[in-house]
């Protein structure tokens, strides 16, 4: 099993990939004097951008290039050099590295494409080169990127072909997408918006997305960390890595967009775990799982990232408005309710402070308006009294510019009271151009401000829940005591045996042994066995046909519910097995009929497991029965799961309140899901043979009851 991750990143992961960041000195093979070329742009933004190390310029038919004296070859370089920058045709990128790395220098951005992306000789090349990396102990980040960017004043390093360097700012960036960064950057110029380090790492041939989270967040001037991703390379490695940054002493946010939303490859799933586990399913259940935010668009991802510009988090959802016009103050209100977040009750210390200071025409209630004549001082009343009040934990000011308004005046209020409530406080300063002044100078002074109260709503609540993240205790996985060996010998003779597909007999074979709960059952292969295990077992009972073949059960009269008594068992089993040889030719192999107690009535839930071939086993938890596909109300999570997680994805399904109780019904025996989400997460990583399952339905009985496996199906990789 996996093992429990340290709080913080360690000093090693901190440091491998620093000179990627911060080169003392870089070497552009493939400079050039052409305007408009890559190998001039990347050169010419290292130049005019500041960099404080030396550069070399390889280029043979140069003499120099923007000032800077060429090379003509590697070999011809006289010094050591940290950073190889490359921008040459694929077919002669890895004779460049070789040479490099005969000359020490360990580390590379290769802008250059070809590879993978284009299919044919290119992903040869890309195996070639990554072969070459692992030798060599070499990291490079590419092939097929935009390159890096870290606009620390001791560095200045801009080595990319985007259009100059960006605004120093707080924010960290990595992004599968070259074209989609530039884009990035320049949208970020227009709103405002600087960053620590920026990086494009493109096919991820030898640095992965997992290595450059550790980088940034090892970064001080980093405070959170954005992120575009396709695809991610090792889920569950993912989840660790993000693990690391978002807990511990200092911990980050790390906020994502990744494409990829609509659903595909369930179709020919043969469980309901397969049938309703799409790829952006299992994303979302992996981002959920790492503490990552996941956002839909560059707006929101920029948003999200503005409100941690301030790093005090608050102690929780309770949040007061502060408004001068109704209007803006609804919004408010709706926006703070649909994001999960509650408006703040003020105590009474704080109502009467607001009725002495305020006009009588003000509401006192939140939001608090305080009338659009409002100006600086009023404002600095309503916040001082508001953010004193200890059932608040964070503040949102709006400010709409009208006649009267001195924008600027009451964005300084902003500022100061920020400074000393110990709460986080968020402007709101509605409008573009007449609140710019105002916008400026609350950023300046690391006040988030926005344009709308839904974006700004929006952005506090991904706060609250990065607070809550990171005040959850980050369990370790718990290792049960099963006989592995018995299900493993299992799963071999029914491959042997030709059978990709467990009968639910086998299936429950395979659950008994990692401890499940199993309904009480036996197989009988006759009319009077049937009946004397029916005995034993205690009526009333359930008969199921049993066969190597027979797996839908039901569809051929192979079921027979409510049994009271051993003649009704006699005739049951009888009747059923003549019916199945009557629907499914009398030559149907036919071991007998499972004999099961008939549970008493509880809740039915389905757990299940779908093994995503990158990702690897997905876990999910939803409604049993006949509710699992019509209402598609179910929740995943990547195996294996610590301890906290699996009630957390108990609670992550629409219908969880059935569960916990509702309208006098007893709530279920929520630590026994648990438990059994537990084994499974167990079963599925230690037998990579299991393809996919489903244990349907769950019967889970009142608190402190228990729960019982009463139906499962198990489906095997050839």
């Amino acid at each position: 099993m996996t093992q429990a991750v340290v709080d913080t990143v360690s000093e090693t992961e901190a440091t491998r990939l620093e000179p990627l960041f911060a080169p003392h000195s870089i070497a552009v093979v493939g400079a050039s004097r052409t305007p408009g070329s890559v190998g001039n742009a990347i050169l010419s933004n290292l130049v005019f951008g500041g960099f404080t190390g030396v550069i070399y310029p390889v280029n043979p038919k140069a003499k120099s290039i923007l000032g800077n004296r060429c090379v003509p070859s590697v070999a011809a370089i006289d010094d050591h050099v940290d950073l190889g920058v490359i921008i040459v045709p694929a077919v002669h990128v890895q004779g460049v590295v070789a040479a490099f790395a005969e000359k020490g220098t360990r580390h590379f951005i290769v802008i250059s494409a070809g590879f993978k992306e284009v299919g044919g000789d290119g992903v040869k090349r890309e195996q070639d080169l990554k072969a070459l990396a692992d030798e060599r102990g070499l990291t490079i980040v590419g092939p097929n990127c935009l390159g890096i960017i870290n606009t620390a004043p001791t560095v200045a390093m801009n080595a990319t072909f985007g259009r100059g360097m960006p605004e120093a700012g707080p924010f960290g960036l990595i992004s599968q997408s070259g074209a989609l960064c530039t884009a990035l950057l320049d949208y970020a110029k227009g709103v405002g918006i600087g960053f620590s380090r920026f990086v494009s790492f493109g096919n991820k041939v030898a640095v992965s997305e997992n290595d450059l989270l550790l980088a940034l967040a090892a970064d001080p001037l980093t405070k959170a960390i954005l992120m575009y991703v396709e695809e991610l390379s090792h889920g569950q490695a993912f989840i660790e890595t993000c693990h690391k940054i978002t807990h511990g002493s200092n911990p980050k946010p790390i906020i994502a967009i990744k494409t990829g939303r609509t659903q595909e490859g369930a179709a020919a799933a043969a469980s309901h775990t397969g049938s309703l586990a799409g790829r952006d399913e299992v994303y979302d259940a992996v981002l959920a799982q790492a503490g990552v935010r996941r956002v839909d668009s560059v707006k929101e991802l920029f948003d999200c990232a503005e409100v941690f510009v301030d790093p005090m988090l608050p102690q929780g959802r309770r949040t007061a408005v502060v408004t001068n016009a109704g209007g803006p103050g609804i919004m408010a209100t709706d926006a703070c309710i649909r994001s999960g977040m509650s408006l703040a009750r003020f105590q009474e210390y704080t109502l009467k402070s607001l009725r002495y200071q305020l006009p009588p025409t003000s509401s006192l209630k939140n939001p608090v308006d305080v009338i659009g004549d409002a100006k600086h001082d009023r404002y600095r009343a309503a916040l001082d009294a508001v953010s004193s009040d200890e059932g608040v934990d964070q503040v949102l000011v709006i400010v709409t510019p009208q006649t009267m308004t001195d924008v600027t005046a009451i964005a300084d209020v902003i500022r100061e009271a920020k400074s000393f409530c110990g709460k986080p406080i968020v402007g709101c300063l509605m409008g573009l151009v007449d609140v710019s002044a105002g916008v400026q100078l609350l950023r300046k002074h690391g006040v988030p401000a926005y344009a709308f109260p839904e974006d700004a709503m929006r952005a506090m609540a991904a706060k609250c829940r990065f607070a809550e993240w990171t005040r959850q205790a980050s369990l370790s996985y718990k290792h049960f005591d099963v006989d592995r060996d018995a299900v493993a010998r299992l799963l071999d003779e029914e491959l042997a045996a030709g059978r990709s597909t467990l009968v639910e007999l086998k299936a429950l074979e395979v659950f008994r042994h990692y401890g499940f709960p199993i309904v009480p059952y036996a197989l009988a292969d006759s009319a009077e066995a049937a009946a004397r295990a029916a005995v034993q077992i205690g009526f009333p009972v359930v008969l199921k046909i049993s066969g190597p073949k027979i797996l839908h059960k039901t569809d051929v009269g192979g079921v027979r519910l409510g049994l009271n008594d051993e003649g009704a068992v006699r005739a049951a089993f009888e009747e059923m097995v003549g019916t199945v040889r009557q629907k499914m030719g009398a030559d149907v192999e036919v071991w007998g009929v499972l004999v099961q107690k008939m549970l008493p009535k509880g809740k039915e839930v389905i757990l299940g497991m779908s093994r995503d071939p990158r990702m690897g086993p997905l876990l999910m938890f939803g409604l049993g029965g006949i509710y699992t596909e019509a209402l598609k109300d179910v929740s995943f999570r990547l195996a294996p799961i610590r301890e906290n997680v699996a009630l957390e994805m108990t609670m992550n399904i629409r219908a969880h309140r059935l569960l916990r109780g509702f309208r006098g019904e007893p709530a279920a025996d929520m630590p026994a899901i648990a438990d059994c989400l537990l084994r499974l997460s167990q079963l599925v990583t230690e037998h990579e043979r299991i393809k996919e399952l489903d244990i349907n339905p769950l019967i889970v009985f009142a608190a402190g009851q228990g729960a019982m496996v009463a139906d499962a199906r198990v489906i095997l990789a050839p």
